[in-house]
């Protein structure tokens, strides 16, 4: 809606990216407080989020990139590449669990491994600030330009510069789901001492709506070698059906064995 520079290089995308890392930061410290976690521990789990946070763009952005050689059958990198938020997401998790498990081997050592003992309450949490961050990012994708829905006629269609005619805007869409399912999970964390059900809420909520959100949007989403699915498709399935898992098993071990 408005993808022009503000001021020094920087953009409305840029500070609601910049927003959206903030608030996932706000959000740990004041449910990591609620928990009980330590100053060592907080501080492991934010510089760990940091390096995670770049390295999960720098996911995106390749994840695109492959997509984008997929279909044009060059591969390349430049300011024009684009991202894939789902890409970005596997790759910051990854890199983040690699560095919390071997940083919080030497430095737990000696007080009880407290980087396992929460490890389910960090995930709880982390579900929300992710949740949180990713709403304002896709207020983001909005200015931008990106992330676009179908053509449409109706009154709650959006005119983007150089078109001549509206479009879903399927980022508000999808931002304030976010932001509903942000509230849903912080309201249980603070509600609940014990409650670890956060990522799981996040992975089977928004799986099932990026599955079907996909519909209306009219970017180019690439390609797949399962046709009837887009990249984010095949992905937002991967991520309800590893949600589903990850719920059962948490069922299991805090509910089954204590009744």
């Amino acid at each position: 809606m408005y993808p022009n520079e503000l001021f020094w290089g920087i953009d409305l995308y840029s500070i609601f990216l910049l927003l959206g890392v903030l608030s996932s930061f706000i959000v740990f410290r004041i449910c990591a407080d609620r928990r009980g976690f330590t100053a060592r521990m907080q501080n492991l789990v934010l510089f760990d989020a940091f390096v995670a946070i770049v390295t999960g763009y720098l996911g995106a952005v390749l994840t695109q990139g492959i997509y984008n050689g997929i279909k044009t059958g060059k591969f390349e990198l430049n300011k024009n590449t684009g991202a894939t938020f789902l890409g970005g997401l596997v790759v910051g998790v990854l890199v983040f669990f690699i560095i919390y498990f071997i940083a919080g081997h030497f430095l737990f050592k000696d007080r009880e491994k407290e980087h396992i003992t929460n490890l389910w309450d960090l995930i709880s949490i982390g579900a929300g600030a992710i949740a949180s961050a990713h709403a304002l990012g896709r207020i983001g994708c909005f200015f931008a330009g990106c992330c676009y829905g179908v053509p449409t006629e109706s009154f709650i269609g959006v005119q983007f510069p150089g078109e001549h005619f509206k479009r879903l805007p399927v980022q508000l869409f999808e931002s304030a789901f976010l932001f509903v399912l942000f509230g849903v999970i912080l309201f249980l964390n603070l509600k609940k001492r014990d409650f670890r059900f956060g990522m799981p809420i996040y992975m089977i909520g928004y799986g099932i709506w990026r599955y079907f959100i996909e519909f209306l949007r009219d970017d180019d989403r690439g390609e797949f070698f399962i046709k009837i699915f887009t990249p984010s498709q095949f992905t937002s399935v991967l991520m309800v059906i590893g949600g589903i898992a990850i719920g059962v098993f948490l069922y299991r071990k805090y509910y089954v064995k204590k009744a």
